[in-house]
C-alpha cells in the first residue's frame, strides 16, 4: 500500500529536485561533456542522504540497485484528463502509474519513454510547470519535437533552485533522456 505524500512537499524541499533528476533520468547525457545528469548534479549539489534514505524508505541490508519496500512513500496528482497519476520512491527504483497501470520505472531495469509530448500536454494542461517535472522522465520525444520539449523543461526548470548547475546542461541531458532511439 502506497503512504501518499504532498507533492507540494517535495517540491518545496532543496534537496527533492536535485535527487529527483539525479535519479530518474537514467539516459541523460550531455555528450558534448561526457558526463551524466548524475554526475552534473553529484558534482554540484549537497543532497541531505538521511532525508532521500526516509524518502526512499531506504534501510540497512537494502540493496540499492533494486530496493524495494512493501509500503512506499508516493505522491499522486490529478492529472487534467482526470486521470490519477502516482510515482512510488524505493530505495532502488522510482516507479510510475497512471491510475493503478505501470508506465514505467527509472531503477537498475528501467523502462522509460512511455508517453509522447501530446499525451504529456494533454496531461499537463491544468497543471502548474514545476508539477510538470514529475512526468518528465517519462516522455519520448522525436527529434523534430527536440526544440519545442527544449522549452518546456526551461519553463519547469526555471521555478526551481539548481543549486549551481545549470539549466542548459540539465536540459541537454533530459532531451537526450527522453529522445526516441
Amino acid at each position: 500500500m502506497k503512504q501518499i505524500i504532498e507533492y507540494s512537499e517535495l517540491l518545496s524541499n532543496d534537496n527533492f529536485v536535485p535527487w529527483f533528476l539525479m535519479i530518474n533520468f537514467p539516459e541523460g547525457i550531455d555528450n558534448s561533456k561526457a558526463c551524466s545528469l548524475f554526475e552534473i548534479i553529484q558534482e554540484n549539489c549537497r543532497i541531505d542522504r538521511a532525508w532521500v534514505d526516509n524518502l526512499t524508505g531506504y534501510y540497512e541490508g537494502a540493496n540499492e540497485n533494486d530496493g524495494y519496500v512493501e509500503n512506499p512513500k508516493a505522491i499522486k496528482i490529478k492529472l487534467s484528463t482526470g486521470d490519477n497519476f502516482y510515482i512510488e520512491f524505493h530505495p532502488g527504483d522510482t516507479i510510475y502509474y497512471i491510475n493503478d497501470s505501470e508506465i514505467g520505472c527509472t531503477g537498475p531495469s528501467y523502462v522509460i519513454r512511455k508517453l509522447s509530448l501530446s499525451q504529456f500536454f494533454e496531461y499537463t494542461k491544468n497543471i502548474k510547470d514545476i508539477e510538470k517535472i514529475f512526468l518528465l522522465p517519462m516522455l519520448r520525444i522525436s527529434f523534430a519535437e527536440k526544440d519545442e520539449f527544449a522549452n518546456v523543461i526551461k519553463s519547469i526548470l526555471s521555478g526551481v533552485n539548481l543549486q549551481g548547475y545549470s539549466i542548459e546542461d540539465v536540459c541537454t541531458c533530459i532531451l537526450e533522456n527522453c529522445l526516441e532511439s
